[in-house]
């Protein structure tokens, strides 16, 4: 990048060395200019300029001068140099001037001195340096002033006023045009200088000093036109949203400028890498050949940007997870295709508990087809004709009886059938759409509600995407405010991603919700990245052990341990607890004896509709009664 001040070059005739190729090349084409009109005139001087009583001398020196002429501005074409400028003014100048004065001392007539005297501007406008002119100049007078006292001693004085004058006039020129050069060159360096930074700021980012995303599709771009293979990776960093909440945005700068080192020093020169915006970086990859190569790349990139992060007095731990695809040689592909599978296995790796790399296949290429499908059949849906709901009970082992049901999508498309709920759930957040089925399912789950006993809460899960909108809360809020069920009654479930995500965000819509007299429950607790600041911030009613947890029961002594220790720290922050997924009885007799208190999973029973609720709670009456 070029950087030059003007006050610098014209306080000193050299001029830095990053101007200095620039002011030659604008100088070697002043003076090759010169140098043409110079080769002109000796040209006829030699051919047809005699002088009587010249033995050959003139013609001598005017082909020699010819010659040196010739020379040099082939000499200057070959490079711009301000050495080779310099070395071309002192040798002309000085054949130019030596071939006035041999001319006037074989033949002697007052008007061949102005020969002498229209060199000096000539020579002090075609001057490289200052002090090129200069000695030019002196040279000239000298020859001028010698001649005149030879052969005019008469009329000396005046030839020293009219040689003065002449200096005068080449000087001041020579310093114009010096200067108006020199300014040029200035505005030349600026213009280099400001589209030097327009272009560094249109290609990269200024933190992490990687590519942007201009800079990453151009890139794109120009290797799918070209028969190569790459692998083509999303990478987005699990848990970086609280790092700006908790330690502030200036540490959340020192973490995605480490993040950015940590990608070149693992990913190394063969690859490319940039930075699409936010917490979010994507990396060509050409190395590797295969997928095998492919997983141990990855794995090193996740494993790296796992590491814990130097903050100023704190340490920042997150995690990555990393989706990417390939693109073999002879594959016809967009650019906004190969964007669209890594990102869907961006997506999938962060489904399966974040902090892992998922290669897209063609499975996922078969579930993309799918969820489009969904996508636009969730646009054209009638939301009120075709959701219903199933509610699944979570049951208190200790009363030996049922306290809440959750409330379960499900969709009946009059376009596609029956269509399972993680997949309809999935397409419905991935697009954004499940902000507007939340009021239609929890307003469907309130009325049903209203007959119940009322000791029986409901469940209602709410996505990342309902918690984040104000807007979307406004509608919860004003439809449980519409149903007058009690909103003590009503306990929303929500995950942990949406606080990883935008915990401030997260903190206000819970806060509005428990405002209201809502309980809220954290879902799929310790299967992610429990954050116990979290907790501690926002207030949770209830916590729910993944079922991951029980499925571990029969197979190591740690799970019961872990169950065991969460139990107690729920009782410990005043929470309650609910263990989903337990479907035995062993499975059962193994957590009652864990503590465990609130269970849920097809053990008590499955989803059922509506219409089966009030069968189910009757029977349960009824054991319970025979029991006594």
């Amino acid at each position: 990048m070029l950087k030059v001040s003007l006050a610098n070059i014209l306080a000193s005739d050299t001029p830095e060395p990053s101007a200095e190729h620039d002011l030659s090349l604008i100088l070697r084409a002043n003076f090759n200019r010169f140098l043409l009109f110079a080769i002109a005139f000796f040209t006829v001087n030699t051919l047809f300029y005699r002088v009587a009583g010249d033995p050959g001398y003139i013609p001598a020196l005017s082909l020699f001068t010819l010659l040196t002429l010739i020379g040099f501005w082939l000499y200057n074409r070959q490079k711009a140099s301000m050495f080779r400028l310099e070395l071309t003014g002192y040798i002309c100048s000085t054949l130019l001037v030596f071939n006035g004065i041999l001319d006037i001392f074989m033949e002697y007539r007052p008007i061949k001195l102005m020969y002498l005297l229209l060199l000096l501007p000539a020579l002090a406008l075609t001057a490289v340096r200052l002090k090129v002119s200069l000695i030019a100049s002196l040279i000239t007078i000298s020859g001028f002033l010698s001649a005149a006292w030879h052969f005019d001693r008469a009329s000396f004085l005046d030839c020293v006023w009219v040689a003065f004058c002449g200096s005068v006039v080449g000087i001041a020129l020579s310093t114009i045009i010096r200067s108006t050069m020199l300014k040029a060159l200035h505005a030349k360096i600026a213009a280099d200088l400001h589209r030097d930074q327009a272009l560094t700021l249109a290609t990269y980012d200024s933190l992490t000093g990687l590519a942007n995303r201009r800079a990453f599709l151009t890139e794109v771009s120009t290797h799918l036109a070209q028969p190569q293979s790459f692998f083509l990776g999303l990478v987005d960093l699990d848990g970086f949203k609280p790092i700006n909440d908790i330690y502030g945005h200036a540490a959340g700068d020192t973490v995605l400028t480490q993040v950015a080192e940590r990608l070149r020093q693992t990913c190394g020169d063969t690859a490319f890498i940039s930075r699409l915006g936010g917490d979010e970086f994507a990396i060509i990859l050409y190395k590797p050949q295969n997928s095998a190569d492919w997983q141990v790349c990855a794995d090193a990139i996740v494993a790296v940007l796992s590491r814990p992060y130097q903050l100023e007095n704190e340490m920042a731990h997150l995690s990555a997870s990393l989706g990417s695809t390939f693109r073999a040689m002879d594959m016809e592909v967009t650019a906004s295709r190969l964007l669209e599978r890594a990102d869907y296995a961006l997506y999938e790796a962060k489904e399966r508990g974040r902090g892992i790399a998922v290669l897209f296949d063609r499975t996922h290429e078969d579930l993309i087809r799918a969820t489009k499908a969904v996508e636009q059949a969730l646009r054209a849906m009638d939301g009120q004709k075709e959701l219903t709901l199933a509610f699944q009970p979570q049951y208190d082992i200790i009363k030996g009886k049922t306290v809440a049901f959750e409330a379960l999508a499900r969709w009946h498309s009059d376009r596609l059938g029956v269509v399972p709920p993680d997949m309809f759930i999935r397409a419905a957040e991935r697009s954004g759409l499940i902000t507007g089925l939340t009021p239609i399912l929890l307003e469907k789950a309130l009325q049903v509600a209203q007959d119940w006993p009322t000791d029986i809460r409901l469940a209602f899960n709410l996505s990342a995407r309902d918690i984040l909108s104000p807007a979307a809360v406004s509608r919860i809020v004003d439809v449980v405010h519409a149903s007058g069920f009690p909103s003590s009654r009503i306990e929303f479930e929500i995950t942990e991603t949406a606080m990883i995500t935008d915990f401030s965000q997260a903190e206000n819509g819970i806060k509005r919700l428990s405002d209201m007299g809502c309980r809220i429950a954290l879902d799929d607790f310790g299967s992610g990245y429990t954050n116990f600041s979290h907790i501690n911030r926002v207030k949770v009613d209830t916590v729910k052990i993944d079922r991951s947890f029980v499925l571990e029961l029969g197979r190591n002594d740690r799970a019961m341990k872990i169950i065991k220790s969460m139990i107690e720290l729920a009782d410990n922050l005043d929470m309650e607890h609910v263990i989903e997924g337990v479907e035995t009885e062993t499975e059962r007799l193994q957590l009652e004896a864990a503590g465990a208190v609130n269970l849920q999973g097809y053990l008590f029973s499955r989803p059922m509709p509506e219409t089966d609720i009030a069968a189910y709670l009757a029977r349960e009456q009824a054991t319970t009664t025979a029991k006594l």
